[in-house]
């Protein structure tokens, strides 16, 4: 008889096996089991028990690192929200990154699913053995930090075209010099100013610079660029419209791009009452994750099918590969909002977020006043 004797969760569980193959296996009864479960643990959960919804995992992610061609060093982050409702987390010391200059662009309304790629930090060269930590403590108390660090190949992400030819997409903004491409991006010089209950235009430029064999007939046709309006930071709800300037396109089911974060839908975020809390948005005025409105239907992560029916209103695709993705936005309460485009090209078979490829992030603040 041979006796052996693990531990599951904290409860002690004896097993006694007679015999050599076969032989019966007998557990210890429940009151050898309460000898060793004393009661629930600090957060009031007993051994092996599932936390409850809205108390699940929220944690920040590193997705890789690029090598410059200046010579600087570019991390990219995101997130996974395990629970079925958007948390908001206010910028402070429960959401922060350090060093401190690189703090102030993670988000604060967090969406569920794992969204890849929402922001990036640059770090000059003399920097590049400088670990950069971002910190979530939700209001429960449960902390999750994660750090940015390079030099791990395996974390390594490059700019090279994929198997077929698809880049990160470019964007721009009017007047105002220079392109952005992928997670790091571009932020608008300009800060937008809005009133509460009145629509502001927000507009990037974006250009598919991926260079596909014409003669494969599956790339006789332009490949559509998609462009994605989201909310990354705020205090309130913001409701998206259709810009005049954009064609509704045909509903269509697709592939899932699942990269990039995930757009909320314009049904929207609700206001946080206030800097510790996590609004639990039911129905109506929770945040989906949206699907894209070219490609994509998984946007939290993986290939999926697109749904059928008209797009979100923030979802936006350019058909001829370049233009620029509109949209109205109206914002719920005062405050200062930062305003996320996710331009990809999700509709080639090349390009995914799964492959941390190929989609540009565009960012916008937005002052409302009362």
């Amino acid at each position: 008889m041979h006796q052996f004797r693990m531990t599951v969760g904290g409860a002690a569980v004896a097993l006694l096996l007679c015999g050599v193959l076969g032989g019966p296996v007998v557990l210890a009864g429940p009151a050898a089991l309460e000898a060793q479960v004393s009661g629930p643990g600090p957060d009031g959960r007993w051994p092996l028990q599932p936390r409850s919804p809205g108390n699940r995992h929220l944690a920040p992610f590193m997705e890789g690192w690029y090598a410059n061609e200046d010579g600087t060093f570019s991390i990219s982050f995101g997130y996974l929200n395990a629970n079925s409702d958007t948390i908001i987390v206010p910028l402070g010391p429960d959401n922060f990154i350090e060093p401190a200059q690189f703090d102030g662009m993670q988000p604060t309304v967090f969406v569920p699913g794992h969204q890849r790629g929402l922001f990036a930090v640059t770090l000059p060269a003399e920097m590049e053995e400088t670990d950069v930590w971002w910190t979530i403590r939700k209001p429960n108390g449960d902390i999750s930090r994660v750090p940015g660090r390079i030099g791990a190949v395996a974390y390594q992400l490059d700019w090279v075209a994929r198997p077929h030819g698809s880049m990160h997409p470019l964007v721009s903004f009017d007047g105002q010099n220079g392109d952005g491409r992928g997670p790091p991006g571009l932020m608008a010089d300009r800060i937008e100013t809005a009133s509460v209950g009145s629509p502001v235009t927000l507009s990037v430029n974006a250009r598919d610079p991926s260079e596909r064999d014409q003669d494969d007939y599956r790339f006789r046709n332009a490949t559509p660029v998609n462009v994605t309006w989201s909310q990354l930071q705020g205090p309130g709800r913001v409701e998206f419209t259709r810009h005049e300037s954009n064609p509704l396109p045909e509903p269509r089911a697709g592939r899932g791009g699942g990269g990039g974060g995930a757009a909320p839908d314009s049904a929207a975020i609700a206001a946080a009452p206030d800097s510790a809390a996590i609004a639990a948005a039911p129905d109506s005025a929770a945040i989906a994750a949206a699907p894209d409105s070219a490609a994509a239907a998984a946007t939290a992560g993986g290939r999926g099918r697109g749904r059928g029916g008209p797009p979100p209103a923030q979802n936006i695709r350019l058909t001829e590969g370049y233009g620029t993705g509109s949209v109205y936005a109206t914002f719920s309460v005062p405050g200062e909002y930062l305003m996320r485009a996710r331009v990809d090209n999700f509709n080639s078979a090349d390009s995914s977020g799964g492959d941390q490829c190929c989609w540009t992030n565009a960012f916008i603040r937005v002052t409302v006043t009362p």
